[in-house]
């Protein structure tokens, strides 16, 4: 969870106002960020696959060899049914795996473009969601939301469609993916749940619950609150919002900001998933931020942290990702609105052995199967820097390590005066 600011409640009681300006008839979701209110809405997201793994809470070390067998077998059959065009046949063999492994993002991923090409599209809708929600990595997210854009086009929803290739492609290169973009109207002008804003406080966070955009577990109590680190920030016109599950589930950090008579997203700062068990642990750090004074012209910045660990495999692989961001955002005039860019300074992110296995333990299939998985495994870092330009444009630059690390389009000027 975010770190927050030490403040009087005198304040807390005060912030939603100070902050976004909301009408008198229209107060903020929560006054005290401590005691978030909840907004009670019909969230509309997906609930499990199949039941818990008993021992998976450990990060895969309660899995047995016969677990792993029953795990690696069944999805190899799977994956080869699928590539034969056999999807009913393939989610046959996918249930057996998800029986051992039911929040497994890979295999849920399997079971999402099968459930597609079987014409099951309210399981592949659910499927892909919850691997969403199970994996921070960037290829496997990338791969999943190409998933999510072709479930869309099949509902003939071209806005959810055009928002999950976009967001795909800002991970992972790929010249289907364009085409499929291109071919429901290019991007979006805002990947950001309800971009267009509301008047108030209360009526984004009931836009916001209502969204679909994280991830709900049936029967979590949803919330919506201003969190105090917004103090921090030095400028009335942005807040931070944490949006989503109030313990198990996930939680997203947005930069809202008021423009004219709108309260409207403007950046996300990161976003937290906690499943309970799974080996899966997600965490956004929101640090705070402050005014920076770059020649003529004075910019808000906000600095957050992500830092993702997702077991997979049966507890075979671990991949991880440690994300340093600044976001950049001009904020000094009521008369223009509020852009924002957001700038991961070091990233450090990739995948390698999850639990410690005795390969006397090992059954071939298994080894097999750990043998190609490691032929993938590695990791790698990247560090970037920004600076503004005369012509009021940030333009980021690489100081060292690995471009393919960072999203399509990162690295360059962006218009932010």
């Amino acid at each position: 969870m975010p770190r927050t600011v030490s403040v009087s409640r005198t304040l807390l009681v005060a912030l939603p106002f100070l902050l976004l300006g909301c009408p008198k008839d229209a107060p903020p979701a929560a006054v005290d960020a401590g005691a978030s209110v909840a907004i009670a809405t019909d969230s509309g997201s997906p609930t499990s696959d199949a039941g818990s793994k008993v021992g998976a809470a450990d990060g895969g070390k309660g899995y047995t060899r016969a677990d792993r067998a029953a795990f690696l077998k069944p999805l190899d059959a799977g994956r080869k049914k699928s590539r034969a065009k056999d999807y009913v046949g393939a989610l046959a063999e996918l249930d057996r795996a998800l029986a051992v492994a039911p929040n497994d993002p890979r295999v849920l991923a399997e079971v999402g473009w099968a459930a597609l090409n079987a014409n099951d599209l309210p399981r592949a809708e659910n499927a892909n969601r919850r691997a969403l929600a199970l994996t921070k990595e960037p290829v496997a997210r990338a791969q999943i939301l190409y998933n999510m854009g072709r479930v869309a086009e099949a509902k003939k929803d071209t806005d959810a469609a055009r928002s999950a290739y976009a967001e795909s492609l800002s991970l992972r290169d790929n010249a289907e993916v364009k085409k499929r973009l291109a071919a429901v109207g290019g991007p979006p002008a805002s990947s950001l749940p309800c971009a267009a804003g509301a008047p108030s406080a209360e009526e984004l966070c009931t836009c916001l619950l209502k969204s679909g955009a994280v991830f709900m577990p049936e029967g979590e109590r949803p919330v919506c609150a201003v969190d105090p680190v917004s103090l921090t920030l030095g400028t009335p016109r942005v807040a931070v919002v944490r949006q989503g599950a109030e313990t198990t589930g996930e939680r997203i950090y947005l930069l809202v900001a008021r423009d004219g008579a709108a309260l409207r997203p403007v950046a996300d700062l990161g976003h937290d998933y906690e499943p309970g068990a799974f080996g899966v642990h997600n965490e956004a750090v929101v640090k705070g931020g402050g005014l920076r004074i770059i020649g003529p012209r004075t910019v808000v910045v906000i600095k957050s942290e992500l830092s993702n660990n997702d077991t997979n495999m049966a507890g075979l692989e671990l991949c991880t990702d440690h994300e340093e961001l600044e976001t950049v955002c001009t904020a000094t005039s009521d008369k223009t609105p509020v852009r924002c860019v957001t700038v991961p300074v070091s990233i450090s992110a990739g995948c390698g052995p999850g639990v410690d296995v005795d390969e006397a333990d090992l059954d071939p299939e298994t080894k097999e199967a750990l043998a190609t998985m490691k032929t993938s495994w590695h990791k790698s870092e990247v560090k970037l820097g920004w600076s503004v330009t005369e012509d009021g444009r940030l333009l980021v630059q690489k100081t060292s390590g690995d471009a393919t690390l960072l999203p399509t389009g990162l690295i360059g000027p962006h218009p932010l005066f």
